[in-house]
């Protein structure tokens, strides 16, 4: 199997893994919201952190950072869950979960050219951001137009879940497939 293939199928199962452990914690966890949501900015923003470094994902600091991040995220959203919600502090805590995923992809990829990589990082995740809700407004265009009720089936419920972490996937794969394309032409 070749490089790329690898590459896609470590984002594609990082993508499904996402998708079927956040349909775990709404469907069957038995969570509050609270915990819920801290539970998916976990998951969401770890699995981001180990796409970002994708080459180095045999390095045990790699995960170890991953785990740390997923951590952080879930504790900055619980500690923020007693805000007054507004759309300055949901967009506050949104930066602030973002900036900590991208300071720890850029700071384990080297401390050389520090800044270059950490508006590329960013620049590749905004790029990714949309994928998602595209994909969810696909889907739900999709099952109004054959009326079909995503939550009554398991497949359905699973392609509702991870649609939108496979599109941001995908998204972050071709942006590393770019990356290393033109490091080739470069090089």
């Amino acid at each position: 199997m070749s490089a790329t293939l690898r590459s896609l199928r470590f984002y594609l199962v990082v993508g499904l893994a996402q998708g079927l452990l956040l349909m775990w914690a709404v469907l069957y966890s038995g969570l509050s919201g609270v915990a819920m949501s801290a539970l998916a900015a976990g998951l969401l923003l770890g699995g981001g952190l180990l796409q970002l470094l994708a080459e180095q994902r045999r390095q045990p600091r790699t995960w170890i950072s991953m785990l740390l991040v997923a951590l952080g995220a879930a504790g900055l959203v619980w500690a923020c869950s007693g805000l007054p919600f507004s759309l300055g502090v949901g967009f506050g805590v949104m930066a602030g979960l973002l900036l900590m995923t991208l300071l720890g992809a850029t700071l384990l990829q080297g401390r050389d050219d520090l800044w270059r990589r950490l508006l590329g990082n960013g620049a590749w995740v905004l790029l990714a951001l949309p994928m998602p809700w595209l994909a969810q407004w696909l889907f739900k265009l999709w099952i109004q137009h054959r009326h079909l009720d995503p939550f009554k089936s398991g497949l359905l419920s699973l392609a509702f879940f991870a649609a939108p972490t496979l599109a941001f996937s995908g998204a972050m794969f071709l942006g590393s497939l770019w990356r290393a394309r033109r490091r080739a032409q470069v090089a």
